[in-house]
C-alpha cells in the first residue's frame, strides 16, 4: 500500500498541502531500494489503474486481453489481481476497488465519501456471477443502470467508469475529473527507456507542445542552462516529417543553442546528449501535470541526469508559485542522497524477501526514526533495511 497522507502534526512546508476533507497530503513521494526489489511495480499499479479507468473502453478491442499481470507465484491460475484506489479532487472523494484477470473484470466497486458520516458508501457495483451473467447495481440513483448495462454488453475487459464516460454520462466524467490523469514513463513491461540515438515521436510531440506554449520557454531555458553550461538558449523550428505512406506533415523540432569558441551554434535534439533530451522530455511531462494539477509517476527519475539536478526538479512541485494546482510527483530513484531532500512521510523503502514477495514500507512506520536525522547516512549504514547486500564474485 502507498499512502500519500500524513499526520496533521507533520510540519508544514511547500511539499505538503491540506486537502478539501482535512487530510495533509504529500506532493512528493520517493521510492528507494535495491535493484529488482519491486520499486517499479508500485508505479506500474498506479499506471495500470489509471489506464483502465480512463481508457480501457476506448483503447481495448472487445476480444482483447486486459494488460494486467498477476504475481508470478499466484495459485491457482485464476486468482485475480486486486487494486484499491482512494482519490480526491474537485471537492469530491471516492474509493474505487477492482478485481481483474486478463480475461475479464471479476468485480468493480465505486464508493463516495460522505462528510456527514465520515464513511464511504457504495454508489455503483459491478460483478460477474459464476454463470457469467452481469450483476450491475446503482445506489442513490447514481446513474441509469440499463444504459450502462448496454454499454458493457460484450465488454468484460472494460471498466464501467470508462464505459460510462464513453456513453456520454456526466456523472462518470465527474469521477474521472476527480481522479485526474497520471503522466508516466512506466508501461506494462516497466520503464520505457529513451532510445540511445535518433529522433522519436516523443521529441516531436514535446517540441510541438513548447511551440504552442511559449509561456513556458523561460522556465525551460532556465532548467536547460542549469543542466548544461554549454547551452545558452533554444529555438523551435518548423520541419516536415515523411510518413510511412510517403506523404509529409508539418511538425516542429527543438534546436539547442550552444556557446562555442567561434560563437553560437545550434544542434538538433537528436545530436544532443541523452541527458539533455531526457530533461527536455521530462520537463514537458511535468509542465502538463503542473498545469492540470495531476500526478507524475516517474521511474528512475535520476536516469541520465546529474544528482544535483534532482533537487531543482523537486522544487517545481514544492514551490507554490509554480505548483499552483498542487500536482504530485511519485518517483523511484537510485540516488539515495535524495533521501535528505524528503521528509520521512515521503520516503518508501522496498525490499524483496527470500520467497520473492516484495514489501514496501514508509520510513515513518519504523519506530524511533526522528525527523531531524540523516536519512542518507542511516540508510547507507543499513539501519532501515531495503539495501543491497551483494556477494563478492571471484573470477
Amino acid at each position: 500500500m502507498v499512502d500519500f497522507t500524513a499526520s496533521p502534526r507533520t510540519p508544514t512546508d511547500g511539499s505538503f498541502v491540506d486537502s478539501a476533507h482535512g487530510d495533509k497530503l504529500s506532493l512528493l513521494t520517493g521510492v528507494f531500494g535495491p535493484n529488482a526489489s519491486g520499486k517499479t511495480n508500485l508505479l506500474k499499479a498506479l499506471s495500470f489503474v489509471s489506464f483502465f479507468i480512463h481508457g480501457s473502453y476506448k483503447h481495448l478491442e472487445p476480444e482483447e486481453e486486459i494488460p494486467v499481470d498477476r504475481f508470478a507465484c499466484s495459485e491457482p491460475d485464476e486468482e485475480p489481481a486486486t487494486f484499491e484506489l482512494e482519490f480526491e479532487g474537485k471537492g469530491r472523494r471516492f474509493l474505487y476497488s477492482l478485481s481483474v484477470t486478463p480475461q475479464k473484470v471479476n468485480e468493480e466497486i465505486l464508493k463516495r465519501y460522505l462528510p456527514e458520516t465520515g464513511q464511504f458508501r457504495q454508489i455503483l457495483v459491478r460483478k460477474f456471477a459464476k454463470d457469467g451473467s452481469l450483476h450491475l447495481r446503482s445506489f442513490e440513483e447514481f446513474t441509469e443502470v440499463q444504459l450502462l448495462r448496454k454499454a458493457l454488453t460484450d465488454r468484460p475487459n472494460a471498466s464501467m467508469l470508462a464505459a460510462g464516460v464513453q456513453a456520454g454520462r456526466k456523472e462518470f466524467q465527474h469521477v474521472l475529473d476527480s481522479l485526474g490523469q497520471v503522466a508516466t514513463n512506466v508501461g506494462r513491461r516497466g520503464k520505457r527507456d529513451l532510445p540511445a540515438e535518433g529522433l522519436t515521436t516523443d521529441i516531436f510531440r514535446c517540441s510541438e507542445f513548447f511551440h504552442k506554449h511559449p509561456e513556458h520557454h523561460d522556465a525551460l531555458r532556465e532548467l536547460l542552462t542549469a543542466a548544461d553550461i554549454g547551452i545558452v538558449d533554444f529555438k523551435i523550428e518548423p520541419v516536415r516529417l515523411q510518413t510511412e505512406k510517403d506523404d509529409a506533415r508539418e511538425s516542429f523540432l527543438v534546436f539547442f543553442q550552444h556557446s562555442g569558441p567561434k560563437g553560437i551554434f545550434s544542434l538538433p535534439a537528436h545530436q544532443e546528449s541523452s541527458g539533455t533530451r531526457r530533461l527536455f522530455m521530462l520537463f514537458e511531462a511535468f509542465i502538463r501535470v503542473l498545469t492540470s494539477g495531476d500526478i507524475a509517476a516517474i521511474d528512475e527519475m535520476e536516469s541520465d541526469l546529474h544528482p544535483h539536478l534532482i533537487p531543482t526538479i523537486l522544487s517545481l512541485f514544492t514551490d507554490p508559485e509554480i505548483n499552483k494546482k498542487e500536482a504530485q510527483l511519485f518517483f523511484t530513484c537510485h540516488h539515495v542522497e535524495m533521501l535528505n531532500h524528503l521528509q520521512k512521510e515521503q520516503i518508501y523503502l522496498v525490499e524483496k524477501r527470500e520467497d520473492c514477495v516484495s514489501e514496501a514500507f514508509r520510513l515513518d512506520s519504523l519506530r524511533g526514526v526522528r525527523r531531524e536525522e540523516n536519512f542518507f547516512a542511516n540508510y547507507n549504514s543499513g539501519r532501515y533495511g531495503a539495501i543491497p547486500e551483494p556477494e563478492v564474485v571471484a573470477f
